[in-house]
């Protein structure tokens, strides 16, 4: 097995969202506190819409998850709150650690015993979420278009767009993260260098975004940027008459059975789209089986087939280091959603993944049917001991019976 190196690895901030939040929480080892389905135990059955089963019926070799916890528990992975581990649809494995965290979003940082109750910062998995309510109130008529022009949603900042070439940004510009706007996220959140933080702290967020200079033409060139999120998110709520976080929760959390969510503001007063949503580790898990199963929750369609096709499509190659692209970490961007294909003795695995700074990130492997969730408290930390991605290789991945 080769080492992997995650996303954020890459580009710092730029790839895992650094918007909006406290100040970086320090390393700490994690310390078992709650575990359910660890080693060859099976998951409890809460009837909340998530279907167990023992990690040995799927094909998955318990004595190395049970290792692997051990690992976590040691700190080998860094401060990791939860391990959720899915195989053909089932929940099989299930693990939460004790480890520094904050709360609320009010920076007070301490020792926190995470459980399955424990709502938790998904940082840039927030986008994920926001780009499923895009696309549900375009599947119902609230947008017309994905390839409307951007800027025909906010007609009060029409002196933004003089260049002509603004005009031609569209929604689907907006969700690949290709609209060509200068921005920059790769500085420390607190430099104010860097876009996403000032975005968390201006005052007019949406003229803050539209305001920008094109560095590149809309849809030439891949650039991340957590503004755009903000933008969709105010195209949801002049469309539809809601606001994202009511939005979400009447037609994407509430149909999943996810009835407790939290989302920070911002200084305007509205949802941060960007990277403000807070879930349970099994409600995140909601969310990525709906990316597993293509929209579909229980045999309703929650999202339609064809336009979570769209989201997961590989719209834009994300421009990779030399040395990345030699170790075989080719990447695309999707719809608020990342694309990645590795080179495995011989095999390649091709992953949809939803991260957030930190580690809070969904794995899905469709072929193999395998899914997992982690959060984590390593928010700002990019070398925290291993990866959540080696965590994913090293442990789940390698575990596999049949690959």
């Amino acid at each position: 097995m080769k080492t992997f190196f995650p996303a954020l690895l890459m580009a710092g901030c730029v790839l895992s969202g650094c918007t909006a939040g406290p100040a970086p929480v320090a390393q700490s080892v994690g310390v078992k506190f709650h575990s359910v389905g660890a080693g060859n135990a099976t998951p409890e059955n809460l009837r909340d819409g998530i279907d167990v089963g023992s990690l040995d019926a799927v094909g998955l070799d318990p004595a190395k998850i049970a290792a692997g916890i051990q690992q976590i528990e040691r700190g080998d992975y860094g401060n990791i709150h939860s391990l959720l581990i899915f195989r053909q649809g089932r929940l099989v494995s299930e693990t939460y650690f004790t480890g520094e965290d904050w709360n609320n979003h009010v920076g007070s940082i301490g020792l926190v015993r995470h459980n399955r109750d424990t709502l938790h910062d998904l940082r840039s998995v927030t986008k994920s979420v926001v780009a499923l309510a895009v696309l549900i109130a375009h599947e119902r008529g609230h947008i017309a278009s994905l390839d409307r022009p951007l800027f025909d949603y906010f007609p009060e900042y029409a002196a933004a767009h003089s260049d002509r070439a603004k005009a031609t940004i569209t929604l689907r510009h907006a969700l690949t993260m290709t609209a060509g706007f200068a921005w920059d996220e790769s500085a420390p959140y607190s430099d104010p260098a860097n876009d996403g933080g000032q975005l968390s702290r201006v005052a007019d967020p949406i003229g803050f975004v539209l305001s920008r200079p094109l560095a590149t033409p809309p849809g030439a060139a891949f650039e991340y940027n957590g503004g755009l999120t903000q933008l969709l998110a105010a195209v949801v709520e002049q469309s539809t008459g809601s606001d994202i976080e009511t939005f979400t929760r009447t037609n994407l959390l509430l149909p999943l059975g996810i009835e407790r969510s939290e989302w920070a503001r911002r200084r305007d007063g509205q949802p941060d789209a960007d990277s403000g949503l807070r879930l349970r580790s099994r409600d995140i898990a909601k969310i990525g089986l709906l990316f597993a199963d293509r929209g579909r929750w229980h045999g309703r369609q929650v999202v339609g087939a064809d336009l979570m096709d769209q989201a997961v499509a590989p719209h834009i190659e994300v421009p990779q280091k030399p040395e990345f692209e030699a170790a075989g970490y080719p990447q695309a961007y999707g719809y608020q959603t990342w694309l990645s294909s590795f080179a495995d003795d011989g095999e390649r695995v091709t992953l949809i993944e939803l991260t957030g700074n930190g580690g809070q990130h969904v794995y899905i492997d469709r072929a193999r049917q395998l899914m997992v969730v982690t959060t984590a408290g390593n928010y700002g930390r990019y070398y925290p001991a291993k990866s959540s991605l080696e965590l994913y290789f090293e442990v789940v991945h390698a575990a596999l019976l049949d690959r």
